[in-house]
């Protein structure tokens, strides 16, 4: 049976689909985005690798850290691709740190991601002795023992016989740390260099979620984070970063943080025309980018570094003007997409539940685009006490509307308005 793509209205430019996909990069070829897709970052991911292999069999807490839709989760991707051919073991999965984490919890979330990362590099490792030692722990922190007894070897703490035994996530705590020790002293023993985790998602904890995510990281110091042969990659915002990695000295002396800038807009250029050639149609004929390179310079202007913000405004501008110049597609202008990205962010916009809230935004898009405010300044314009000013600037944030800058030490927080929301009030 052909198996040949179905047409899209991209075919327009040559194009299999859109290029302007927001979602991380994948393993593999055969994927709809294939890591060969990346570009830049040549520098990062240099000074990323160089700090592994310099360890030696020492492990690492590196930190990656940047604004929103910057790039920072493909990158890791790439290096994770690249310690792989280096000899380390490591998978595309990462460890979520959560809102109001505990030590118990994210230590058997990581002694887990180490069982699978060994299993799937090395799936004939499941039979040794730290394996299974591994494998009870693991279960009870995934699925607990429910208060059931079940037949397990009796490890550590536990006890030193086989026989009926109760293990409580709990007991993670107590043993696990020798059973993450075993499990890494195996790695080095065999033709791996080492292995490589990810800790993700402080990109979506408030300030006090990564608070409580810096007690617990300090908590686990000893026990997790200095094991040799065990690199970690920690990836959040630059404000959620620094609060985890950087509140308790005990943690900053022994992490390593990368702020990651954003693309310039000659990387951004090499970014899409890495994706038109690949998602070429007929390999005989060139694609047509589908936004004109000044257009793209200006909307990269609008959002300013948010990567994923400038692809997903190419993306709406252009999808709903496809074909409609004839039967040959050409590259639209800002003049073309400014009028289809306006009527679909304002109205957008105008759904949004909280009417009160887009009219506070309104008043800062009419008078004051271009300024960036504090709570203080917005409490001015909006007339409004400190806590309404918090919670409508928080909701406008979550929504997208507002960004919420990199603090300066002491200073208060700054805020600005979002790409989408500039399009809005141009």
């Amino acid at each position: 049976m052909n198996q040949r793509p179905l047409p899209t209205p991209w075919n327009v430019y040559n194009l299999s689909r859109s290029p302007f996909f927001q979602q991380p990069l994948e393993f593999g070829e055969e994927t709809p985005r294939p890591l060969s897709l990346f570009v830049a970052r040549e520098a990062e991911l240099a000074s990323l690798r160089g700090t592994i292999h310099g360890a030696g069999q020492n492990g690492t807490v590196q930190a990656i850290a940047g604004a929103s839709g910057i790039g920072k989760t493909t990158l890791v991707k790439e290096l994770k691709a690249l310690v792989i051919e280096d000899g380390y073991l490591t998978t595309d999965a990462y460890v979520a740190i959560l809102p109001e984490e505990t030590a118990e919890g994210l230590f058997g979330r990581v002694l887990g991601a180490l069982y699978d990362t060994i299993l799937a590099n090395r799936p004939q490792s499941g039979d040794n002795a730290a394996m299974a030692d591994a494998k009870i722990l693991v279960r009870a922190a995934r699925i607990g023992s429910g208060g059931l007894s079940f037949s397990a070897p009796m490890i550590g703490g536990l006890g030193a016989s086989r026989g009926m035994t109760v293990v409580t996530p709990n007991d993670i705590m107590i043993d696990g740390p020798r059973v993450m020790r075993d499990l890494v002293r195996m790695v080095q023993g065999s033709d791996a260099r080492g292995v490589m985790l990810h800790l993700n998602n402080l990109e979506n904890l408030s300030e006090s979620d990564a608070t409580r995510a810096a007690e617990v990281l300090r908590a686990l110091r000893d026990i997790m984070l200095l094991h040799n042969g065990l690199h970690y990659i920690i990836v959040g915002t630059t404000d959620a970063v620094h609060i985890a990695v950087n509140t308790h000295a005990q943690l900053r002396s022994i992490v390593s943080t990368l702020a990651l800038p954003a693309l310039t807009i000659d990387e951004v250029h090499r970014l899409l025309q890495a994706r038109y050639t690949h998602l070429r149609v007929d390999h005989a004929r060139t694609a047509i980018p589908p936004v004109a390179a000044d257009a793209v310079v200006a909307l990269y202007d609008f959002f300013a570094g948010d990567l994923r913000g400038l692809l997903k405004a190419l993306e709406d501008g252009a999808s709903p003007l496809i074909g409609l110049d004839g039967d040959r597609g050409h590259s639209l202008t800002l003049d073309e997409l400014r009028q289809p990205l306006r009527h679909r962010y304002a109205a957008e916009l105008g759904a949004l539940p909280e009417q009160t809230r887009v009219s506070q935004l309104q008043k800062w898009g009419m008078t004051t685009p271009d300024i960036a405010h504090t709570q203080k300044s917005l409490g001015k314009l909006w007339k409004l006490s400190q806590g309404p000013v918090s919670t409508a600037v928080n909701y406008l944030v979550g929504q997208g509307y507002v960004i919420a800058c990199p603090r300066n030490g002491a200073e208060p927080t700054q805020y600005v308005l979002s790409g989408v929301s500039r399009l809005i009030f141009g």
